[in-house]
């Protein structure tokens, strides 16, 4: 997993840039609705909720990113983020694309096609949630959108009333950084505009870095050092071959000696397969975050699911 894992932090790294460098860009609407047969999805995210909102029996290609639910994994294949087949799009005959707002170029392309597009702005948390409205809406499936939504709403408040009493916890979260490295090398973290820092923010956390208008920070090691987090949340998507890189990862930052969080014991490693997806799954990312940050509350086995 080594030497692929470089590539993993690049695409993450890439897809949030692109994302977020558009938040500022108007969403396109939601086409009128339509009965369609031929789906394809350019992003995990996107392929999550459609299965989650009852159209994954209408998907004939996805990313190669796009492994959950495990029936996705059957699907054909038409690239990654910085590499999606055009030809590979066109060949499954679909008759709509849905995917992120960052890849306007390829979108383009496609509608000079006239292949049917619609993109999505998922940076944020409410990004997310618009995401699957519109996904719901283009698609003639609201009511199950609705109901998706309601299910997430659900549970962010569940979480959002159980932390509301305790102080505000001093968070780094790391989103991306290089393991092939006994070095604690740059690290990138949760920006203040972020899916991460909504979701640290409700758990009740404060994000240590205040920095503004940078898309995806990077910080040295001494910048780690100053920032003096009480919590560091590493965030890894899963890989069933990178398991034993992990106590790497630790060694690297117990380096740190003097931060608070590595003197204390508190730094963590959340390795879930939902970690870099801002999906229908993210109210579980929420959960790990609140569980990390105050560990004195009663969280039962329901909140570990």
């Amino acid at each position: 997993m080594r030497r692929f894992w470089p590539l993993i932090i690049f695409v993450v790294i890439l897809v949030l840039i692109g994302l977020l460098s558009l938040r500022q860009a108007p969403t396109p609407q939601p086409q009128a609705e339509a009965d369609y047969e031929r789906i394809i999805s350019l992003a995990p995210s996107i392929t999550e909720t459609l299965y989650a909102i009852g159209l994954g029996d209408k998907l004939v290609a996805v990313t190669d990113y796009c492994d959950y639910p495990p029936a996705a994994r059957e699907l054909p294949r038409v690239g990654g983020y910085t590499d999606t087949s055009l030809e590979a799009i066109v060949a499954r005959q679909p008759d709509l694309v849905i995917m992120l707002e960052g890849q306007q170029q390829l979108r383009q392309q496609l509608n000079q096609l006239d292949v049917n597009t619609h993109s999505i702005d998922n940076s944020s948390l409410l990004g997310i949630q618009a995401a699957i409205a519109s996904i719901g809406q283009v698609t003639g499936h609201e009511r199950q959108a609705d109901d998706l939504l309601a299910d997430i709403e659900q549970q962010i408040t569940a979480v959002r009333a159980k932390v509301e009493s305790q102080p505000p916890v001093r968070t780094l979260v790391s989103i991306a950084h290089y393991v092939n490295s006994d070095q604690l090398e740059t690290v990138y973290v949760a920006g203040q505009h972020d899916f991460y820092n909504d979701l640290l923010k409700l758990a009740g956390g404060v994000n240590v870095y205040q920095g503004t208008r940078v898309m995806v920070p990077s910080v040295s090691e001494e910048g780690l050092i100053r920032m003096n987090p009480d919590v560091i949340i590493d965030v890894f998507p899963e890989a069933d071959d990178h398991h034993s890189n992990m106590d790497q990862v630790m060694q690297q930052w117990q380096q740190l000696e003097t931060v608070n969080a590595v003197q204390s014991g508190r730094v963590h490693i959340i390795q879930r397969d939902y970690g870099s997806v801002p999906g229908p799954r993210i109210f579980m990312l929420l959960r790990d975050f609140a569980r990390l940050l105050h560990p004195q509350l009663n969280w039962n086995e329901a909140d570990h699911d």
